[in-house]
């Protein structure tokens, strides 16, 4: 498989993103935005501290925890710039998907889950007569 997002890409999205980088380069800020989105506690703070933990294990220098400038680089960050990275990032993973992975032979887009109940009335089963497959017992009536 391969690969979903190349250093190549986020040079490029590093590139546009404009603004003073000191402690926060734009890949750096969105990988921490993704994290802060995903986390159950969508906390600032509460992010920049699992990235210190990170770092420590890691043993890479620990950046503050302290969120006022991650906030800063955050808002810095370009929607469309995201939206562009995200696009490829998915376009490529679609691509790189076998076709094992199909669903009937088909590329499966988006999975809703939702379903719908309504009983049959009687103007309804005229407009809308049961299959003669279809078991009689099997009509919703309200």
């Amino acid at each position: 498989m391969s690969t979903v997002l190349t250093e190549d890409d986020l040079l490029d999205f590093q590139k546009h993103c404009k603004g003073r980088v000191r402690d926060y380069p734009a890949v750096k800020t969105l990988f921490l935005f993704l994290r802060q989105v995903v986390s159950e506690n969508k906390s600032c703070r509460k992010t920049l501290i699992a990235d210190a933990a990170d770092q420590t294990i890691l043993n890479n220098k620990r950046r503050t925890t302290h969120n006022s400038a991650y906030c800063k680089a955050r808002k810095r960050l370009d929607e469309r710039d995201v939206k562009t990275l995200s696009q490829l990032s998915g376009q490529r993973l679609d691509d790189a998907s076998p076709e094992s992975w199909r669903w009937h032979e088909r590329r499966v887009v988006l999975v809703d889950g939702s379903t719908l109940s309504m009983p049959d009335s009687p103007a309804n089963q005229a407009v809308y007569p049961q299959p003669s497959t279809q078991k009689k017992a099997l009509v919703f009536r309200f």
